[in-house]
Formats: structure tokens, sequence, C-alpha cells
């Protein structure tokens, strides 16, 4: 189920009620009820939110609705998993943990941290199935990551650049991103995602406290179950994050989950998921979202799908779809940005 913590809005009557917006009428369009996102802890579905967010910036004719949200967020929105996060000894792993229990945060939302020559970019990927398009979700969820980044390392928190996928706002808007991310922005770019300095990563975070991060763990994990994150989303985040580096197989999968490949095999297959459909799915999910996105040639598109050519990649998708990703990237894909 493609759940997110009601918390993630946190903002939203506040910026809405300044620009003089029916949120109650916005609330039942998207299918939403005040009383279910009134308790910041309910988990809720990942696209009715995302709908609201994008049928609320269009009535306010304002692009940056979600960053001005973000703008309002700390780091206790993030609820029971936010102890363990502060006092984490470094950014890369406060986000690990964000990932570890995304279940409990957001269970679409997938983080890629890759690191090279110095300089580490951290990229959004949404695990939903059909994909879904969505600015505000997109920036929402960078203004979070850039929030975090500025609580955990203060005055050492630094970022380079900001990439969005999306169309440049109003010149207008440009102080809310300024304020928000202060940093340059980049929009129409390939991806979506915050460029920082390497060595940021690993920097020691001076609110780290080792015994109130253990003392969290325990916490979390008695009372979070942390066994609701089933094996499959497992391995679907392991081909999400291995695909764009020239694919992903059981061995590397096994590999990345400490398991070895028979065991992950036959794990799977009593779960009635063999690692075979589930990459197919996974592959499946992220064509169609990457093809909706015009800033990615489809030569890119099948990179980040794991083809090392684009007529591999032109052959299993006219195997799959009955077209050639060409003709299929001329229809509407999602929610248009």
């Amino acid at each position: 189920m493609e759940l997110v913590r009601a918390a993630t809005l946190t903002g939203y009557f506040e910026v809405a009620a300044e620009l003089r917006l029916d949120t109650l009428a916005l609330l039942r369009n998207a299918g939403l009820a005040r009383s279910v996102v009134a308790d910041p802890d309910r988990m809720i579905p990942a696209r009715q939110v995302a709908h609201l967010l994008e049928a609320t910036a269009s009535a306010a004719n304002c692009p940056s609705f979600a960053v001005r949200m973000a703008e309002r967020r700390t780091i206790a929105d993030l609820g029971m998993v936010s102890l363990l996060i502060a006092h984490q000894p470094t950014l890369c792993e406060a986000f690990s943990v964000m990932q570890r229990y995304r279940n409990r945060i957001n269970s679409t939302l997938v983080l890629q941290v890759d690191e090279r020559d110095g300089v580490a970019v951290v990229q959004e990927q949404w695990a939903l199935d059909p994909p879904l398009v969505s600015r505000q979700a997109d920036e929402l969820a960078l203004g979070v990551l850039a929030g975090l980044g500025a609580w955990l390392l203060g005055k050492s928190w630094q970022i380079e650049e900001v990439h969005s996928a999306h169309c440049a706002p109003p010149p207008s808007d440009g102080v809310i991103y300024g304020r928000v991310f202060g940093a340059p922005m980049r929009f129409d770019s390939d991806f979506t995602g915050l460029v920082l300095s390497g060595p940021l990563l690993d920097f020691p975070n001076p609110r780290a406290d080792p015994a109130l991060a253990a003392h969290a763990k325990r916490m979390a994990e008695t009372m979070m179950a942390e066994a609701e994150r089933s094996l499959e989303q497992e391995v679907e985040e392991a081909i999400l994050l291995q695909l764009p580096a020239g694919g992903a197989s059981l061995a590397s999968t096994a590999r990345a989950l400490g398991l070895r490949p028979r065991t992950l095999q036959r794990r799977l297959e009593v779960a009635g998921q063999p690692f075979g459909d589930t990459l197919e799915a996974v592959r499946r999910r992220q064509a169609a979202r990457h093809l909706g996105n015009p800033r990615l040639t489809v030569t890119e598109v099948a990179e980040l799908c794991g083809y090392a050519s684009l007529s591999a990649f032109t052959r299993w998708h006219t195997k799959a779809y009955g077209t050639s990703p060409q003709r299929l990237r001329k229809g509407p894909v999602g929610i248009s940005t």
C-alpha cells in the first residue's frame, strides 16, 4: 500500500489560509477528510496527498506551494524516528535511517545517494505504480531534506545546487526557493535532487548523542515493528537503486540485502513474488516514469532502466507494451508538470 504519514501535510492549512483557499473543497475533491489529516501519525494514501498538493497549487496559481510548506517543517514532523535521525553521527547515516524506517514516514520515497569525485548527489525516487509526476511532491521532499540537513549540521550545512525536473516558476517565487534552499536552482533538469560537497555526508553531527541514539533505536524497533517492512519492499528498493548502475540481478540484490542468492530466491517464491517478476515490475515503473520526463532522451531512459544499449531497451519495451518507447512517449503520463 502506498502510504505517507498525515504529517506530510504539515503547513498545508497555514499556507492555504495565507492564499485564501477553500481547503474543505480541495480536501473533499482529493478524497480526504480534515479529521483524517488531523492525526499526524495516521497513514494516508500517497496518491491522494500528491493530487491534493497539485490541485491546491493550481488553484492558488502558486508553483512554490509545497516549498512554502517545507519552510514550516521541523525534524519533529518525521514522527517517532525523528529522535533516532537527530542523533545519527553523520548526515549519511541519518539518510540511511530514513530509508530503513521509510514505512513509517513515506513508504513511497526512496533516496539514492551517489558520491563521486568529491561531489554527492541526493536524488529522489518515487516507488509508485503506476508512476506519478508531481512537482509539489518532488519539491516538498527536497525542502524537507534541505531542512533536515540544516538542522543536523547547522552552519556547516551547504547545498551546492538544487535540481528540479520541473519548469522554472515565475520570478516572484524565486525568493521562496532562495530562502528554503539557499543555493542556485537548476530547473528543467534531468533529475530532482540536491548536489552537495561529498565530504559533507561524513561531517560530524554536533548534536549526536550515541546513548540517545541507541535508546531511540530500541524504542523505534519495539514500537514501530520494523518487520512490517516486507522482503518484497526491500528487494524493490535494492533493484531501484541498482538499475541506473547497469541493471540488477538476483546475485547482486542478494548481496545488497546480506543474503545468499538461493535463500533470497526461496523466500521470494514462498511469498509468491519471484525475483524476475519483481524486476520486471520495477523496470516498468521506472520506464514509464522516466519516459514521462521530456528532458531525458530515450537513450538516457534506457540507461536508467539498466540497459546498456537503446536497441535492447527498445526490444524489451516493445515486447512489454506492444509499442516502442518513442511512440509511447507521445502520450501523457501522470500529472503534468
